[in-house]
Formats: C-alpha cells, structure tokens, sequence
C-alpha cells in the first residue's frame, strides 16, 4: 500500500510540474512500435520543429518468424497546436529511409499527440502513413507508429 501511495504521488507531482508550458529546446528519448529506437526533436519555435529517429524496423522482411528487420531513418518538419493542458495535437511533413536487401524511400505525414508531463518529460503517440517512392512508387500506404517518451534538454 505504501509503494501504491508513492506511485500515485509521484505521478500528480509530474503533472502538476509544468504541463502548460510548450516545448523547446532538444528532445532525446525511445519510441516503442514500428519502428522501434531513438527519438530526438529540435525545436527551432513553440510551435514547430524537426522529428528524427534511428530505429529497427520489423516491417516487410523482418516479420516476427524472420526478425532481421532493417535500419529505418525518418526526418520530419512538425507543426504543433497547443491546448492549455500541455497537449500538443502535431502534424508534418518528411521521409524515410530503410536500409533492406534494397534502399528504399518514403515520403511520411507523422500526425501525432505529445503531452508535457514535467518541465523536462514528454510523452508522445504518433501515427505516420507512408508512400514509397523509390526505388520504385507504389500505389499503397504502409504506416508507421509507435509511442515514447523524451526528456528536455
């Protein structure tokens, strides 16, 4: 009981930290989903910025029997509209590299939410459909997505 009523404690003091304020400054943390490794987000205003993550992707040839994956590279322009609860809805544009038996690029639309937990904790859930383009266009969408956590610098 006593470890529950830390947690619970612990968890309004994030909250009530700083949870209104926008994000600036850099970002480095883990997203979870697919794919799958470092997040970072530069921000260059408080309500916009660039997304980048280096992750192992599972996706196409790296399926759960064959878990070689790839290395998958995404960079993102973000816009962000803020709520006064420290929610950001964000939206943006970008591309994809994954480094399989062949590279291939894609062209992102990350859409996304990122709440402010702490003055320097960020929690965020994104959705990213995607367009391969090289190295031949295809008609249909793959998404990426995933959930993860930042901490400010």
């Amino acid at each position: 009981m006593r470890c529950f009523s830390a947690l619970i404690l612990t968890v309004l003091l994030l909250f009530s930290l700083n949870h209104e304020s926008n994000a600036q400054g850099t970002e480095l943390g883990v997203i979870v989903g697919e794919p799958t490794g470092v997040s970072a987000k530069f921000w260059s205003s408080g309500k916009s910025a660039i997304g980048l993550g280096v992750a192992w992707s599972l996706g196409e040839s790296g399926h759960i029997h064959n878990p070689s994956g790839s290395l998958h590279l995404h960079i993102d322009y973000l816009w962000h509209f803020w709520t006064n609860s420290g929610i950001a809805f964000y939206s943006g544009l970008g591309g994809r590299l994954l480094f399989d038996d062949e590279t291939q690029f894609a062209a992102r639309i990350p859409i996304g939410l990122q709440f402010n937990v702490a003055k320097r904790l960020s929690l965020f859930f994104e959705l990213a459909p995607t367009l391969p383009i090289m190295p031949e266009t295809q008609s249909n969408f793959d998404i990426n997505g995933g959930a993860g956590v930042r901490f400010r610098f």
